[in-house]
């Protein structure tokens, strides 16, 4: 086996090895890391549903400020999943870009073999 064979395998095996770190580590701790966030986040929606039933309906001010919290967490929840949603997307377009350039590399090593 020539020595350039012998290199063209070595690229390629590094190559796969760098996608598999690339697509399994990275997606996978930032889905970790947002996974924590929610919940965080769902936890303390727990204790703001609590104190909205300890909220005197006489208090104009402490329902203001209930209600201002309540739409704070739907805006959470909203940034929190599309968060999830861009994670998603960008890991579908990071397999496509990975695809692409394995089709690129072996159709560019059927070239080389066919001259």
């Amino acid at each position: 086996m020539p020595f350039q064979d012998i290199m063209s395998k070595v690229r390629y095996l590094d190559n796969l090895a760098a996608k598999w770190l690339m697509r399994h580590f990275y997606f996978m701790f930032f889905q970790i890391v947002l996974f924590v966030i929610f919940l965080f986040w769902f936890v303390n929606m727990f204790n703001v549903i609590d104190t909205s039933y300890q909220v005197s309906s006489a208090s104009a001010l402490e329902r203001a400020v209930m209600t201002q919290s309540i739409n704070v967490t739907i805006i959470v929840l909203l940034l929190l999943l599309n968060s999830f949603w861009m994670l998603y997307v960008f890991n579908g377009i990071q397999r496509l870009a990975n695809l692409l350039k394995d089709i690129n590399y072996n159709i560019n090593r059927l070239r080389i073999r066919n001259r």
